[in-house]
């Protein structure tokens, strides 16, 4: 007999499986099984019941994003309307049609009458606005939009029930809009190089006024060139800026200034500033007025300043609405090199709520500076180095002006 024989026979079978690592039971092997079972089915669960408040949360999430989005439409239609027309009836119907195109929790977003509700909302010293209820003059309108049983919307249901307690949920929401009626006072560059070409080469002037019998000087005092000066390139997009005003739901009322420096040469004069228009929403004396000034020769330096002062007194005085928000968009093609700093009457005209926005066109211009200017004044800056880029910024800052939420 061998070795490993006589050593089984030594040794129970119990004794050896337990010294081979195999002392299980079978017993042992199906409590154990019974375990993981256990274990898994409470596992399950607990992953379906994450789900179902996953899920249910995404849900609750969508629909506060859709009766947010329902809310502020209505609202902002219905400030529209109430602008085109200072008709609340009329205004109402529209903030009730809007909200009903929304869908809140797969159900129409309906609102009653006493939903919506009419006012006016005033700015703070915070910058802020203040609603009062059925305060004169109107320019505001509040939305209340909500799912729960009192409301024509029925509550929504969660999409997993029996998870959570309770199976629905109700959501409120409250919109106010204001039709920000807008005093805009546009600020141009005069000065001599607003007489030069479209090339943004320095003192170089168009083709068929300048030749080489022509001093710089004298293309200096000549009027600019009526369609391919720099002049002519703002006039063109001052023209389409008023017509796209023309086209907005709200009352844009705009002056005019322009500005180059005190300069006296000859026969020839400028002012530092001169108050063309005030405010008005007859676009086309602007027009006349952007015409006028480019059928005289375009002469001084740049008193930035002096523009954005002449402005400050247009929007602040007589003519200026109270309810009315102050804009000021200021536009140079070279570099303020007379005056004071613009910065400081950005900083001055933002503390009497006016926004200023700086265009620079040219290369020439100071980006830098402009860029600060308009930062200070709570406003944007724009660079166009070409007419068809000019344009696109008229329009861009045309787009921000209509009605706005408050809340």
């Amino acid at each position: 007999m061998s070795s490993t024989a006589n050593l089984l026979g030594e040794v129970s079978m119990p004794q050896f499986r337990k010294a081979c690592g195999f002392s299980r039971t079978r017993r042992g092997c199906r409590r154990r099984q019974g375990t993981i079972v256990v274990l898994a089915a409470i596992v399950i669960t607990s992953l379906i019941i994450v789900g179902a408040v996953a899920i249910n949360l995404t849900q609750l999430s969508t629909a506060r994003t859709e009766i947010r989005l329902a809310s502020d439409a209505a609202a902002k239609a219905g400030a529209v309307v109430l602008g085109q027309t200072q008709d609340p009836d009329q205004a109402r119907a529209a903030a009730r049609s809007i909200a009903a195109s929304h869908e809140v929790a797969t159900m129409s977003m309906n609102i009653s009458d006493i939903d919506v509700q009419f006012g006016n909302s005033a700015r703070t010293e915070s910058g802020d606005f203040n609603f009062q209820v059925n305060q004169t003059p109107l320019n505001s309108v509040r939305v209340n939009t909500r799912i729960a049983e009192d409301a024509l919307t029925a509550e929504g249901s969660f999409f997993m029930t029996g998870f959570l307690n309770p199976d629905t949920f109700s959501l409120d929401y409250t919109s106010i809009a204001t039709r920000v009626d807008h005093d805009l006072c546009l600020v141009v560059d005069r000065s001599g190089s607003m007489a030069w070409d479209m090339s943004n080469v320095a003192w170089q002037y168009p083709v068929d006024v300048a030749n080489q019998e022509t001093s710089i000087i004298q293309n200096y005092f000549k009027v600019p060139h009526p369609t391919l000066s720099r002049w002519a390139a703002l006039t063109r997009s001052t023209g389409i800026f008023f017509e796209e005003l023309e086209e907005l739901p709200i009352e844009v009322k705009v002056g005019l200034v322009s500005y180059s420096s005190n300069f006296i040469f000859g026969v020839y004069e400028s002012e530092a500033s001169t108050t063309h228009n005030s405010l008005t929403t007859n676009y086309s004396e602007l027009i006349t007025s952007m015409n006028q000034i480019g059928s005289q020769e375009l002469i001084g330096n740049t008193n930035v300043a002096s523009g954005m002062q002449s402005a400050v007194d247009v929007l602040t005085g007589n003519g200026s609405r109270i309810t009315a928000k102050g804009t000021m968009i200021v536009l140079t093609d070279g570099i303020y090199n007379q005056g004071t700093d613009p910065s400081d009457v950005a900083t001055a005209a933002a503390a009497a709520n006016i926004t200023v926005h700086t265009i620079t066109f040219s290369e020439q211009a100071d980006q830098a500076k402009m860029a600060e200017v308009a930062g200070l004044g709570g406003g944007n800056h724009y660079h166009a180095p070409d007419e068809e880029t000019l344009r696109e910024v008229f329009s861009q800052i045309a787009e921000t002006l209509p009605a706005v939420l408050t809340k």
